[in-house]
């Protein structure tokens, strides 16, 4: 557990009011010293410091102690409402690679001072925020996930029902244009894909299935049982850069898990495994 010094030394110690439109009113806790720090999430806010309204990916930290923590003592944030705040901000550092740029962007509880505050800017920003996004993908909806950063939705897939994920581009809030052409061209050759991705864990599962059988005495799954267990792919996560995760039922096979294969992003099949 990281010292309470420590982490309070990662903010700075003028304290100023802002205006912030929080979205996750909870989004977990890391335990210090003692306490354990809640975050809340925004994607706006007003520096009432100069009155400017900042659209960028922040972070609101409270700190509690243990018991009052443990007992559910302490301030909940609503989602989708707008509070005045008083607070510290972090100390900004260099980020590495792959490191959130929110990181820079967090501020330290100090005070609530007032909730469903009245804001035009950031009234406007919500209205337009809560507003549905819809892409049509090779003639199928999906829906963007604001909070998790990816379009979702149901396609059929080899006669199955598949739930779609689409990562959003680098640097951006709402286009998905790289996944989603990555997920076209699954699409054109889903069929030969499928029977690559099978033969692929047949390959490396099969023997584990039999040794996985509940009656030693029942024959052995052959290769064909196998593809047959698996199905249509039931799940797939594109990322932006084009590698992807199909997920697969195990028809039992492995007590109910799942299936995942992995696909690179020049097409090669890199890795299977049971997953949940």
């Amino acid at each position: 557990m990281c010292p309470i010094e420590t982490y309070l030394e990662g903010f700075q110690t003028e304290e100023f009011e802002i205006l912030v439109y929080i979205t996750d009113g909870w989004g977990g806790a890391v335990m210090y010293e003692g306490h354990y720090e809640v975050t809340s999430y925004f994607p706006a806010m007003v520096d009432l410091r100069t009155g400017k309204m900042i659209e960028a990916d922040g972070r609101i930290e409270n700190l509690i102690k243990s018991e009052d923590y443990k007992a559910d003592q302490y301030y909940h944030f609503e989602n989708k409402c707008i509070y005045r705040l008083l607070v510290s901000k972090c100390i900004e550092k260099e980020l590495g690679p792959g490191i959130m740029a929110s990181m820079n962007n967090r501020y330290h509880l100090k005070k609530v001072i007032a909730a469903n505050v009245e804001s035009p800017e950031l009234e406007a920003f919500r209205a337009e925020y809560e507003k549905p996004v819809i892409m049509d993908v090779c003639g199928n909806e999906f829906v963007l996930n604001r909070k998790f950063g990816w379009y979702e939705g149901n396609v059929e897939i080899l006669g199955g029902s598949c739930l779609v994920y689409l990562d959003l581009d680098e640097q951006t809030k709402v286009e998905a244009k790289d996944a989603a052409a990555r997920f076209e061209i699954f699409l054109k050759d889903i069929e030969n894909l499928d029977r690559q991705m099978k033969d692929f864990c047949v390959e490396r599962m099969l023997d584990s299935a039999n040794e996985w059988k509940e009656n030693e005495d029942d024959p052995d799954i052959t290769p064909e049982q196998f593809k047959e267990n698996m199905d249509s792919p039931n799940e797939l996560v594109v990322h932006n850069d084009g590698s992807a995760e199909f997920m697969y039922g195990d028809g039992d096979m492995f007590g109910g898990h799942a299936i995942q294969v992995s696909v690179e992003a020049d097409g090669e099949l890199s890795d299977c495994e049971l997953v949940g």
